[in-house]
């Protein structure tokens, strides 16, 4: 097992959560990429390496909140453990059922942070950032996957132009 990818996963987690977090806002939804982190690796590498990966991913972007860092670092790493699983039984062939995949994640994801930070106006977060948070983050996640599989490549890019 090689560690430094996971390394530089954790440090582009951390950069977006103190830099580029405000740049990728809009309105309320935020692109959750410490969700998407952890649900790529479930859905490419082991069962182990998924539910570590999710532990240190709960405790990099839980950093600055101490108080909170075992709730994020036990969501993370569960999601993980599920995502794993549900690759395992279902047939992630098509790209449709990763972003199904994706987006189900990112949902829980969202909602459970909801409930663990006791957030006033839940059901307007819900809606506002839970849900169109997913969305949008299942859209980086469609541009990841067209990328990694060939639909998105240089030279189709170059021409284009």
């Amino acid at each position: 097992m090689r560690i430094i990818p996971f390394i530089l996963y954790l440090f582009l987690i951390a950069m977006h959560e103190v830099i580029s977090s405000d740049l990728t806002t809009v309105y309320t939804a935020v692109i959750n990429l410490p969700a998407l982190a952890v649900l790529l690796v479930a859905t490419y590498k082991s069962e182990v390496v998924s539910i570590w990966f999710g532990f240190a991913a709960g405790v990099v972007i839980a950093a600055g909140m101490p108080d909170l860092m075992g709730w994020h670092a036990l969501i993370l790493s569960v999601l993980g453990l599920t995502a794993f699983h549900v690759r395992e039984r279902l047939n992630l062939d098509s790209l449709y059922a990763k972003l199904l995949l994706i987006l189900g994640g990112v949902l829980v994801h969202n909602v459970l942070v909801l409930i663990v930070t006791r957030s006033d106006e839940f059901l307007y977060l819900l809606w506002s950032r839970a849900l169109v948070g997913g969305i949008l983050t299942s859209l980086v996640a469609w541009l990841f996957f067209l990328i990694k599989e060939g639909h998105i490549t240089y030279a189709k890019m170059k021409a284009l132009f």
